[in-house]
């Protein structure tokens, strides 16, 4: 929950409200809270605020922790000793002394040491001059700040130039050492020679293009002229420069820096008209890498290169492009070695089988083939959560949170305070008006839920079946005695389907004999409770049956198979034209709108095998999401899909040529 300042006096210092919710001094009490206590049970506070311990943290964690709690402790006190103004020498002491405590011991490297290096010479650079100058009067802090901004945006000069091979530096004057090759990079028109100045208070910027202008006077773009003048004579075999020749969107041409057409007009003086020499000289590359001309094709033999990736591209005559062929066509894999892919001994958790059902490709990717596709974590911004999220796992937690507050008949003070320590909430009005507004969303669910639970009191047992010699087991949460309870705020999903229906599944094959009983919207039919009755354990046991035979199936080779898109086939209610047009939408998507089939696992385990682009991947498709959501929302088999129907249906909404 830390978003930003230290604490609420820290905040009250930028003029923010005195508060420290969100705040590091608020995300550290829970931490250490949790860490102390091992439990996430509310703790009151001062001055009647309430902390969640946040008991998460454990084995390496704790030492991050600990990093932090110091790191953080040395910038609160020097927070406080910088914060006031001070003349150069006492500058220079505290930013000193700053440096020592938060770099306590010296760098690992040359490059860690040369940069600690540049920042004392800079605070000691910055006391000298001021020393120099006679100012002895104080210098805030602002001003200090400023000064070692702009300071250390600067490049560093004093940088090895010679690193014993390519060295890359700025263009800086009086660097007149040989090089073999010198090459200037961004010749651009406008880029280089730099403008002066406009005038303004300096005035002899202000008389640079006028009469009174003296010899001697110092112009920037005369200084880089000649800078251009000494790196040519420093060349000795070549002298290499690049600009921009065409604008990248239109293909325009685009004309270099005036230097460089100066080059180019001394060279045409130097040879005969005939000879053409300035523009023999000007190599045109070509924009793709990947081309022909890249390579050295055509009569140019100058183009030439190293990018061995883009050379069988480069090498293949013109054609039209065509679709890479199936990663998996009819063959699969061997079959499943049940002691790698679930770690032996005949068991496997419900937890696995759900995550096969929702994610077959990712599944297969990892557990086949060691695969792992690099993940995109949604990193938390600096900023408050201000309003209730619109949607995703974050307001589906605020949503529960008010709701169990609901159930506890907690005031709209006390809800507000418990949510605001968890960091669901934030402070003061715009708090209250999210609860209200939550508060809003649920309150149907909480009346539905409160009358039939009946003040019951839920459990949480450890079930097991066995189906043909393997033990499908796991933990169902949110057992009642007069069933089992799933409760979502939203018209029910293909995620949520699967999970729930697996739960139901195995509390019948383990001989419980439970109803599922569902609180969601359901449009007319109100948020429930929406009832599913027990299955015999016989037929729980067949159906858990075909799920653990698809599974072995999705393992061998992957499913053309998608959650949501799936959904959408079977919610069409028997109506196949409807639900393929539909699932045809949810897995393309659009500009938009997201589409399933773009997931890298799918695009990259089903290349080649879209499953509305042919009719044989089309009735797989069916057939797994009937057989998937036939089992896991009513308890049944699915027969199979009549193929010439299937065909029929196609045709009329020429999904190929949709796609």
């Amino acid at each position: 929950g830390a978003r930003w300042g230290l604490d609420a006096a820290h905040r009250a210092r930028l003029d923010a409200p005195q508060d420290d919710a969100y705040t590091w001094a608020f995300a550290l009490d829970r931490l250490l809270l949790g860490h102390a206590s091992g439990s996430d049970a509310l703790v009151a506070g001062g001055e009647g605020q309430v902390v969640a311990p946040l008991p998460e943290l454990e084995g390496s964690a704790l030492d991050a922790l600990d990093t932090l709690v110091r790191l953080l402790r040395v910038l609160a006190r020097h927070q406080r000793l910088l914060g006031e103004a001070l003349p150069a020498d006492g500058w220079r002491e505290r930013l000193l002394g700053l440096l020592d405590a938060l770099l306590p011991r010296p760098p690992s490297t040359s490059a860690g040491q040369r940069a600690l290096d540049r920042l004392r010479g800079l605070i000691d650079t910055f006391a000298t001059d001021a020393r120099r100058a006679g100012v002895d009067a104080p210098v805030a802090a602002e001003v200090v700040r400023a000064h070692f901004a702009a300071a250390l945006g600067e490049a560093d000069t004093r940088a090895p130039l010679l690193t014993g091979g390519i060295s890359i530096g700025r263009m800086v004057p009086m660097r007149l050492l040989p090089f073999r090759v010198i090459c200037l990079l961004g010749m651009d028109d406008g880029e280089f020679p730099r403008r002066d100045p406009a005038g303004g208070l300096d005035r002899l910027a202000a008389e640079l293009g006028s009469e009174r202008r003296r010899i001697g006077d110092r112009s920037t773009r005369d200084d880089d002229r000649f800078l251009f003048l000494q790196l040519f004579a420093a060349a000795q075999d070549v002298f290499y420069v690049s600009y921009q020749g065409a604008d990248p969107r239109d293909g325009s041409a685009r004309q270099p820096s005036v230097l460089v057409a100066d080059l180019l007009q001394a060279v045409e003086a130097q040879h005969a008209p005939d000879a053409d020499a300035g523009s023999a000289l000007v190599v045109h590359h070509p924009l793709q890498p990947f081309a022909a001309a890249a390579f050295g094709a055509g009569d140019e033999p100058r183009r030439f290169s190293y990018r061995q990736q883009w050379w069988p591209a480069a090498s293949q005559p013109l054609r039209r492009r065509v679709p890479l062929a199936p990663w998996f066509g009819d063959d699969a894999l061997p079959e499943v070695d049940q002691a790698v892919v679930d770690g032996g001994g005949g068991r496997l958790a419900l937890d696995d089988l759900s995550r096969f059902l929702r994610a077959p490709a990712d599944v297969f990717l990892r557990q086949r083939l060691g695969l792992r596709l690099s993940e995109v974590e949604s990193v938390e911004g600096d900023v408050e959560p201000l309003l209730a999220p619109g949607r995703g796992y974050a307001r589906q937690l605020l949503q529960r949170a008010v709701f169990d507050a609901h159930l506890r008949g907690d005031d709209d003070a006390t809800a507000h305070a418990l949510l605001r320590a968890r960091g669901l909430l934030p402070s003061g009005a715009l708090g209250r008006r999210t609860l209200e507004q939550v508060r809003g969303q649920v309150e149907a669910y909480a009346q539905a839920f409160g009358g039939w639970r009946a003040g019951a009191v839920p459990a949480a047992p450890r079930l097991e079946a066995d189906i043909d010699g393997t033990t499908l087991h796991g933990r169902i949460a949110d057992v009642y005695p007069q069933g089992l309870v799933r409760m979502r705020f939203d018209p029910p999903a293909g995620a949520s389907a699967i999970r729930n229906g697996l739960d139901w599944l195995l509390a019948s094959a383990a001989g419980q004999g439970m109803p599922l009983v569902e609180f969601h919207d359901g449009g007319d039919a109100g948020v429930g409770p929406h009832v599913r009755e027990a299955l015999y354990a016989g037929q729980a046991r067949n159906v858990l049956r075909h799920l653990l035979a698809l599974r072995d199936k999705g393992l061998r080779r992957p499913l053309p198979f998608g959650p949501y898109s799936g959904w959408e086939l079977f919610s069409a209610g028997g109506d196949l034209r409807r639900g393929l047009d539909a699932a045809a939408k949810r897995w393309h998507g659009s500009g938009r709108s997201w589409g399933e089939g773009n997931g890298e696992a799918l695009q990259l385990a089903l290349r080649g095998r879209d499953p509305f682009g042919h009719e044989p991947t089309q009735l797989e498709f069916v057939d797994l999401a009937m057989t998937i959501y036939g089992a896991v929302v009513h308890g049944q088999l699915y027969t199979g899909t009549d193929a010439q129907a299937l065909h029929a249906i196609a045709e009329s909404l020429d999904l190929e040529d949709a796609e």
